[in-house]
C-alpha cells in the first residue's frame, strides 16, 4: 500500500526547516561549552571534572540515540514526535540551572540532553530517506545548523556571561535559562507550521528494523573499521571542543567573551564548509576527505602544543578543531552506506557511536591536560590522525 506522501518527494524546503530545527535544538548543547567552565570555575572544579561533566552529558545522550531510531523507523505520525523533542531539552535545562552541585547538574544535563539526542537519528532517518542518491548532501544542509549553534551559542552565551542582559549581571545558572529559549520557541513553530509538512506513512508500510541485517553489515571487516574510524574521530572532536575555551581562558589569560569569539570563530570555518564537502563526497568518495581533514587536524594539534604565539595558537586551532567538524556528516553519511536501510536506525548507531564512545574524549583530555591544557591537543592529534589513517585501509565493502 502506498504512503499517504512519499518520502521519495520531500517538500523542498524539509531539509532547510530541518536545518533551523538542528540550530535550535543544540543551542544549549552550544552554549554548555561556555557555561561548563564557568560553572567549575563558580564550584572550584578541576579541568578533568569539568570533561567529566560534559561527557556524562554525552553519555545520556546517547542512550537516547537508538531508541529514537528505532522508533522513527517504526511509527506513522513522525512530526509529532519530532516536535517533542524541543519541549524535553527546554524543560530539562531548566531544571538543571537548579542544580546545586556536581552530581545533580551532571545528571539533569545528561537527562536534557536525551530530547537534543532524540532529534538527530529522527531528522537525519527522514532526510536521508527522501534523498538516497544525496544523502551526504542533506546531511550537510541539516548539520549546519547543529555548526551554528556550535558557532553562535558559545558566543551568546559568552556575551550574556561577561557582559549580562540589559544591564543585568548574569552567572551561569541564569546563563542556561536563557539560552534555552529559543528551543522553546522553535518547539512551538514546529507545533504550528512544520509537523504536519513531515512525510507521514501509513502504519501498515512502515518497515520493522532488520537488525539481523543491521548486525552483520556492522560485524563486517568493513563495518568494524567504520566504528574504529568514528570512535576515534569523536575522541579528537570532543576532547578538543571541550577544553578549547577553557584552555583559552586559564592558559592564554582571555576573559570569557574573549575565548568565546575565538571558539565561535573556529567552529564557523567548519560549520561553513560543511554542506560543500557534503555534497562534494557525494561525487569523489568519503574516504578521501576524511583522510585529508584528519591529517591537517592533526598537524593543528601538534601546533598549538608546540606554540606560544598567541596566533599560532589560534591558527592551530582552526585547523585542529575546524576540520574535523567540518567532515562530520561526511562520517555519518558513510554509516548510511553501510546498511541503505532501516535510516534512521542506523543513524541511531552512528550517532550513539560518535557521541557515546566519542564523548570520554572530553574527560581524557582533560585529564591528560590536567597540569598543561595544551597536552589535550596532542590527544586530538593523534586520535585524528588515527581516524585518517584508518579510513584510507578500510577494506572494500561488498555491494548489497
Amino acid at each position: 500500500m502506498a504512503a499517504i506522501q512519499s518520502d521519495a518527494a520531500p517538500r523542498d524546503r524539509l531539509p532547510y526547516w530541518f536545518s533551523a530545527g538542528h540550530l535550535c535544538i543544540d543551542w544549549p548543547f552550544g552554549a554548555l561549552y561556555m557555561i561548563a567552565p564557568a560553572a567549575g570555575l563558580s564550584f572550584g572544579w578541576s579541568p578533568a571534572q569539568v570533561g567529566l561533566l560534559l561527557t556524562i552529558q554525552s553519555i545520556g545522550a546517547s542512550l537516547a540515540y537508538l531508541p529514537a531510531g528505532l522508533l522513527m523507523d517504526r511509527v506513522s505520525n513522525r512530526g509529532r514526535i519530532l516536535m517533542s523533542t524541543f519541549f524535553w531539552v527546554s524543560f530539562g535545562y531548566i531544571l538543571a540551572s537548579y542544580a546545586q552541585g556536581f552530581w545533580p547538574l551532571a545528571i539533569l544535563m545528561a537527562v536534557a540532553s536525551m530530547g537534543d539526542a532524540a532529534w538527530h537519528p529522527m531528522a537525519t532517518g527522514i532526510l536521508v530517506k527522501a534523498a538516497p542518491g544525496q544523502r551526504a548532501r542533506v546531511l550537510g544542509i541539516h548539520a549546519i545548523g547543529g555548526a551554528m549553534a556550535g558557532v553562535f551559542a558559545p558566543l551568546f552565551a559568552s556575551h550574556l556571561l561577561d557582559h549580562g542582559l540589559f544591564g543585568m549581571e548574569l552567572d551561569w545558572r541564569d546563563t542556561l535559562i536563557v539560552v534555552v529559549l529559543p528551543t522553546a520557541v522553535m518547539g512551538f513553530l514546529f507545533l504550528i507550521h512544520v509537523s504536519r509538512q513531515v512525510p507521514r506513512v501509513e502504519p501498515g508500510t512502515v518497515a520493522r528494523p532488520d537488525f539481523r541485517g543491521l548486525i552483520r553489515d556492522w560485524s563486517t571487516p568493513f563495518g568494524a573499521g567504520l566504528v574504529a574510524m568514528m570512535v576515534l574521530y569523536n575522541l579528537g572532536l570532543i576532547g578538543a571542543t571541550a577544553m578549547t575555551p577553557l584552555f583559552l581562558q586559564t592558559d592564554q589569560g582571555m576573559d570569557v567573551w574573549q575565548a568565546g569569539q575565538i571558539f565561535a570563530g573556529v567552529l564557523l570555518v567548519g560549520a561553513v564548509l560543511q554542506p560543500r564537502l557534503g555534497r562534494l563526497a557525494d561525487e569523489v568518495g568519503r574516504r578521501p576527505l576524511i583522510f585529508a581533514a584528519a591529517i591537517l587536524s592533526a598537524i593543528g594539534g601538534v601546533i598549538v602544543y608546540l606554540s606560544t604565539d598567541t596566533y599560532w595558537i589560534v591558527g592551530g586551532l582552526v585547523l585542529c578543531l575546524g576540520a574535523l567538524t567540518s567532515v562530520r556528516s561526511v562520517v555519518l553519511a558513510c554509516a548510511v552506506d553501510l546498511s541503505g536501510r532501516s535510516e534512521a536506525t542506523t543513524l541511531g548507531i552512528a550517532f550513539a557511536v560518535l557521541d557515546g564512545v566519542g564523548a570520554f574524549g572530553a574527560v581524557l583530555a582533560g585529564l591528560i591536560g590536567e597540569t598543561d591544557l595544551s597536552r589535550a591537543y596532542l590527544m586530538t592529534a593523534v586520535c585524528a590522525g588515527a581516524a585518517g589513517i584508518v579510513a584510507v585501509m578500510l577494506p572494500r565493502r561488498q555491494s548489497r
